[in-house]
């Protein structure tokens, strides 16, 4: 292990690379946190999350802490994969802001060395530095980290060149990879569910694309990952139903299309609606279009043919299609595209595809001279987007005990709740009862109670299929009163009642299709491990 570790701190790329990427990264090293559009509410969220795991909730899914401590599903919609890693820095005793400050920095990365590692697979180590150079320093990523502030986004850039590293080791018949592609595919859907949607299709064309034998095995792979992260995406669909989410818009994609004149190249801002005054700027970049004229003379110029990098190339051209304002009839027509959002998610693709291009312009190519030329300019023309708007400075109690919502529009609030629930101080709403004691945790209550005649328990807690309830240790039905709050009936008498946030049938189900598919998954590699060492 110290030989392998020595000998990549003597490859000069890998240490130029966490060079630059350190540099990218400098708001993260200071004392405090910075503005942006959603990385406050990662720190809020963690925290309720943190606090549902610890008192016992797994997978979590419900947080009580959120939506006024009347709880909130919002982990039960929304990419887990992020908290669970920042539980790491959390117990070995960062707090909350700076455990997801590791996370942003560490999966930025993360993301450049294993883009350099993945090209590497297919190209020489100066074309891949490139490529791996050009995955960072792109306008869109840097979006991401100091405008947006999406910690899931960010985190699925370093599990998108997983993914292809695997595909790439899997076309020249290293076979073990094959369970690190399901691996991959589940981590990217446990990572952001638009950017998996996004990409899934992606990957397995490229998989079509770059194996020649055994096809159907890379399918099977990729299906098994999906399989895998079942416990979250099933129960998320199934579960929409019954959330405001289904019956509403977050977005209007209309609304965020960038005008053609903008596309390249756009004003550096902070706002949240790009193309409009102060927007942020959903620019593909001078190197993009750069990469894109160098890569199709290339491909005239030397007849070639190979079918990546035209992959890569229709990728771009469609994306940028899509993501301005000449699109808006496609947006308009097109099922299950709404899914997406907001169009600029799709320079997400653009800042893959733009990495492979530009490891194969250097391949080509093969002129030192253009590899010093095109990171100099990729540095000069973004370093200036790694500065934020402002920093903040408020301690991790600010964001331990805020109890927001977390999402723009309440979106996964029960359609059974209505209007905004007020602050609540009290967890047990005051009835015909006495309380001789109670043990309140998040989500999971138990109350020792003398209750004087027939009543009705009312707990500040909304009501999410989920929740279970026993009197005396016996199952007892819930049911919501119009403000969607969790009600019991009580019979006259000295009761223990216990209610809990647990797991309903759905949950069950998909969490035992993920446990079966991840056992194949382990077999599979132990087999494959197997026969590579026999």
């Amino acid at each position: 292990m110290v030989n392998k570790i020595q000998k990549i701190l003597k490859n000069k790329y890998t240490i130029l690379l966490i060079v630059f990427t350190l540099v990218a990264l400098w708001p993260f090293f200071k004392h405090s946190f910075f503005e942006s559009h959603d990385g406050e509410w990662m720190i809020i969220r963690f925290s309720a999350f943190h606090q549902a795991l610890v008192s016992g909730q797994f997978p979590v899914r419900y947080v009580d802490r959120l939506n006024n401590n009347y709880g909130y599903p919002v982990l039960n919609f929304l990419y887990p994969l992020p908290f669970y890693l920042a539980e790491i820095p959390k117990l070995l005793g960062f707090n909350f802001t700076n455990s997801i400050k590791i996370i942003f920095a560490v999966s930025t990365l993360v993301s450049t060395l294993a883009m350099f590692a993945a090209l590497s697979q297919r190209f020489s180590r100066g074309a891949s530095f490139v490529g791996s150079f050009v995955y960072l320093f792109i306008p869109y990523r840097f979006v991401d980290l100091y405008v947006r502030g999406s910690l899931g986004e960010n985190l699925s850039f370093a599990i998108i060149p997983l993914a292809l590293l695997s595909i790439f080791k899997i076309a020249k018949n290293s076979h073990i990879f094959y369970p690190f592609l399901s691996i991959s595919v589940a981590l990217l859907i446990l990572s952001h569910n638009v950017i998996a949607f996004l990409f899934l299709p992606v990957l397995t064309a490229i998989s079509l694309i770059e194996i020649k034998k055994d096809k159907i095995k890379a399918l099977f792979a990729i299906i098994l990952g999906v399989l895998m992260s079942t416990f979250f995406w099933f129960p998320a669909l199934y579960d929409l139903q019954y959330v405001r989410l289904s019956q509403m818009r977050v977005a209007n994609p209309i609304e965020h299309l960038i005008p053609l004149t903008k596309i390249i190249y756009s004003q550096w801002n902070f706002g949240s609606v790009p193309g409009q005054l102060n927007g942020f700027s959903a620019q593909l970049g001078v190197i993009t279009a750069l990469m894109i004229c160098i890569s199709i003379f290339i491909k005239i110029r030397k007849k070639d043919y190979s079918k990546l990098e035209t992959f890569a190339i229709v990728v771009i051209i469609v994306s940028a299609f899509l993501i301005s304002d000449v699109s808006s009839v496609v947006w308009k027509k097109i099922p299950l595209i709404d899914i997406i959002q907001f169009p600029w998610r799709l320079l997400s693709l653009v800042v893959f595809s733009t990495a492979i291009l530009s490891a194969y312009c250097i391949e080509k190519i093969n002129k030192p001279i253009l590899t010093v030329g095109i990171v100099f300019l990729v540095f000069a023309l973004v370093i200036s987007y790694t500065k934020p708007k402002g920093f903040l400075n408020y301690p991790d109690s600010y964001y331990s005990t805020n109890e927001a919502s977390t999402t723009v529009l309440d979106e996964y609030m029960p359609l059974w709740v209505k209007g905004n629930p007020q602050r609540v101080y009290s967890k047990i709403i005051p009835g015909l009862f006495s309380i001789s004691g109670s043990i309140i945790k998040s989500a999971d209550y138990s109350v020792r109670i003398n209750v004087w005649e027939d009543t009705k328990l009312k707990i500040a807690t909304i009501y999410f299929p989920g929740f279970i309830a026993t009197i005396d240790g016996k199952p007892t039905p819930i049911s919501y009163d119009s403000d969607g709050l969790i009600n019991i009936q009580l019979p006259k008498g000295d009761h223990e009642v216990i209610i809990k946030y647990g797991k309903s049938p759905i949950h069950l189900a998909s969490e035992l299709i993920s446990l079966t598919a991840s056992f194949i998954v382990g077999i599979l590699f132990f087999r494959l491990w197997q026969k590579q060492n026999s």
